[in-house]
């Protein structure tokens, strides 16, 4: 039971931080206020953008599980399932986002941002 929550949360770690590096890569880099640039990236590129935009999604979403974790063992007074596991996935998580912050300071304010948002909201008390 264990093994497999572990190698789903590996598994998880791994598809946000895959998934919004490669977002990074993939997303075009025109300067902001060149729209016309970014236009014709768009017009010549859909495909790209498309995967990128659902990388990034992606991504975010699987952080926000991680967030949901956070606020989970933050605001129980109850014991947690898989409390050590659940706290170094959680670690690891930041140390992932943390590289994401050096690579794109931008990219990792979104991530975190929507991250956040989503995770907490997500959240569900049986209280």
């Amino acid at each position: 039971m264990l093994s497999m929550w572990i190698y789903k949360r590996f598994l998880l770690l791994l598809l946000a931080y895959g998934g919004v590096l490669t977002a990074m890569n993939l997303f075009p880099k025109v300067p902001v206020w060149a729209f016309s640039s970014f236009l014709g990236e768009v017009i010549f590129s859909p495909l790209k953008l498309l995967i990128a935009i659902i990388l990034f999604v992606i991504g975010f979403l699987a952080y926000s599980l991680f967030v949901r974790d956070v606020v989970i063992m933050w605001k129980t007074n109850y014991s947690v399932p898989f409390h050590n596991p659940r706290l170094i996935s959680i670690i690891i998580a930041c140390v992932s986002w943390i590289h994401l912050f050096i690579i794109s300071r931008m990219y990792a304010f979104v991530v975190l941002a929507l991250a956040l948002w989503y995770g907490i909201k997500d959240v569900r008390f049986n209280r």
